[in-house]
């Protein structure tokens, strides 16, 4: 029978983690590209987003209401 989980004791531990999880995250997305939403992008210097798109890509990326507001609570 297993329990919960013990807390991660140690920030070696966190570490651990942490990079297990990103790695596993882009390997799906490697695996996968069609899963995940693809960035968008400008050449630096050949031209730029507005704020407003940014605004709206991130907010619907990360699935929060409005990304000013959320860091703003921080």
């Amino acid at each position: 029978m297993t329990g919960p989980k013990p807390a991660l004791s140690t920030y070696d531990e966190l570490r651990a983690k942490i990079i297990h999880e990103t790695e596993l995250a882009l390997l799906m997305g490697l695996l996968h590209p069609e899963s995940v939403p693809r960035i968008p992008m400008v050449e630096v210097g050949k031209g730029t987003f507005s704020r407003d798109f940014a605004r709206e890509f991130w907010r619907d990326a990360a699935g929060i209401e409005d990304p000013e507001v959320q860091m703003e609570a921080r």
